[in-house]
């Protein structure tokens, strides 16, 4: 039986056309996008880089390994998966209007400490009202603001020479001794900061976020509707 630890690395290896529809979503030349099996956001999925040479399974075993490449292949897969994690977003994006006739923010990015092998980006819509946010863990892995969630524009300016931290310093710096903490802290809503001890109560509040954003971009809409309609003709004199 395929561990559930290396199931990602093993779609990374195999031909995009062989992995089922009911897992994939799309691939390009250089990455497989697949759902993620336990969503934490109503849309969630993960952008995988495939494994070929003269790329090693070694090599994408995470970030840290990624990293481990000389600095221009290091910095060329991340443009690749930023490039399709764009293009996932932009599903997601036409999805959400079809379903909802609404959008809203949808953050990309990986985690420091990653429960399963194989380097993988999250393309996961910020509602936080997916099937299995069910845990303090859950809302603390995927808090845009905390720190174990590292969006990828972040981590593609450590290539930048006039940041710190450098490329060459976060080499060094992804361990567990200051990633695991965050896990345990404690829990505030991703969208107002407001504390919460018990995550019932704030999976209500995130959905009574969820309905006033959905209304919000609703009301914006027929009022770009209004503004484009073109101005009632003078009457003749």
């Amino acid at each position: 039986m395929q561990s559930q630890l290396t199931i990602l690395r093993t779609y990374a290896l195999m031909d995009p056309e062989e992995i089922p529809d009911s897992v994939k979503l799309w691939y390009s030349e250089d990455t497989v996008t697949i759902h993620d099996k336990y969503p934490k956001g109503l849309y969630h999925e993960l952008v995988l880089p495939l494994i070929r040479p003269p790329l090693r399974a070694a090599d994408l075993k995470d970030l840290r390994s990624l990293l481990l490449l000389p600095r221009e292949q290091a910095k060329g897969v991340l443009l690749k998966l930023r490039r399709d994690a764009l293009e996932t977003k932009r599903l997601i994006e036409q999805e959400m209007v079809i379903q909802h006739t609404a959008t809203w923010p949808v953050h990309i990015g990986v985690h420091a400490l990653p429960s399963l092998e194989h380097l993988h980006v999250h393309v996961v819509s910020s509602d936080f009202l997916g099937e299995y946010f069910k845990r303090k863990k859950n809302l603390n892995s995927f808090h845009p603001k905390l720190g174990f969630f590292i969006h990828l524009d972040e981590i593609i300016r450590w290539f930048d020479a006039d940041i710190e931290p450098t490329w060459f310093a976060m080499v060094s710096t992804i361990d567990k001794k200051e990633y695991e903490p965050l896990l345990r802290a404690n829990t505030r809503c991703p969208l107002c900061d407001a504390p919460y001890t018990s995550s019932p109560r704030l999976r209500r509040h995130l959905e009574e976020h969820f309905e006033a954003t959905k209304a919000a971009e609703h009301q914006r809409r027929v009022q770009e509707m209004i503004d484009a309609m073109p101005d009632e003709p003078e009457p003749a004199q």
